[in-house]
């Protein structure tokens, strides 16, 4: 199973072998298509686009998925979020919604914002289109681009903290981790542009204008060329699929962290999620829930117990 291209059509297979079941990909190596037969029963799973998690109703996923519904629907529950504003970027719909948040109302905040902001559209992954946004001019930019492909953004404070993702399964907390923001090593030869170019991506992913901060928090400008050994950090998501890291994974969650991301996930009513949390002095405040998470972290870790864990019990909710 390892020539299959879905990660999660390789976990599944795993999982499948060590309780007995069939697993067939119905697209060949690509394995975005799969069934998992326990004999009578059969279940269908669809990864890439969609998502293969049976443990969460349809309902539960799309508040989840929308980072402004998600937002407001926790704050509702008492659970601590950060503050954002959302904002169309398109003229689609308009008539569908009252106003004041349409592309020129964006614009109209963008003067008075505090700068740095940190933007995202409301319904990506992978962290596309997730970037800071340093100036008026910049934002303006922003919109431009992103409204190609979203109709909708949430701009948020820029946050400059410890990131923890912990992954909740049928109300607990089964693992958790730092997070950490991608970044590249100098060569003493290559602008920062030339080494955020080589870094490895999906070649679908439109190119992230990500910019660089050196160890004393200096801004490194893209056209600057970063020392031998030199370690910039880059400004943007933490997600492993923009380069970034995950350390101190562990079991469970610390009773606080736990607390935090049980209560998220069952403000949404979700069974399955990823709830990514910044450390504000002690304070675990929710970033976004992730209703459709990626576990390659637990491969990468040599983690297949916690991986198997995860697939039993979506096997369990999916062959009813």
């Amino acid at each position: 199973m390892a020539a299959l291209k879905s990660a999660h059509a390789r976990y599944a297979a795993h999982a499948a072998r060590g309780c007995g079941y069939a697993f067939r990909s119905l697209d060949g190596e690509d394995g975005y298509l799969f069934e998992v037969r326990d004999g009578a029963r059969c279940a269908v799973f669809a990864a890439g686009a969609g998502s293969p998690y049976a443990l969460n109703d349809a309902r539960a996923a799309s508040i989840a998925r929308d980072k402004a519904f998600c937002a407001e629907v926790l704050r509702q529950a008492g659970v601590s979020v950060l503050a954002g504003e959302m904002f169309f970027v398109t003229k689609r719909w308009a008539d569908m919604r009252r106003p004041g948040r349409e592309v020129e109302d964006a614009l109209a905040y963008s003067r008075r914002a505090a700068y740095p902001i940190f933007c995202k559209p409301i319904s990506a992954s992978n962290g596309l289109y997730a970037e800071v946004v340093e100036d008026a001019s910049a934002f303006a930019d922003y919109v431009a681009r992103v409204s190609k492909e979203h109709f909708a953004i949430l701009t948020q404070p820029y946050v400059q903290a410890d990131e923890y993702r912990v992954f909740v399964l049928e109300g607990r907390a089964l693992f958790s981790y730092r997070k950490s923001a991608p970044g590249v090593a100098g060569d003493g030869v290559s602008t920062l542009r030339g080494l955020i170019e080589a870094m490895p991506r999906d070649p679908h992913e439109p190119v992230r204008k990500l910019h660089g901060r050196d160890a004393q928090g200096h801004r490194v400008a893209l056209d600057d060329v970063p020392a031998q050994g030199q370690h910039i950090v880059l400004e943007g998501p933490a997600n492993r699929a923009a380069g970034g890291g995950a350390y101190a994974l562990s079991d469970g969650a610390p009773a606080a962290m736990a607390d935090v991301a049980i209560a998220a996930t069952n403000a949404i009513g979700l069974k399955l999620a990823a709830v990514d949390m910044f450390d504000l002095k002690g304070a675990f405040t929710v970033i976004e829930v992730n209703s459709n998470p990626m576990i390659a972290t637990l491969e990468d870790h040599g983690r297949w117990d916690l991986i198997a864990e995860i697939w039993r019990a979506n096997f369990a909710a999916a062959l009813k």
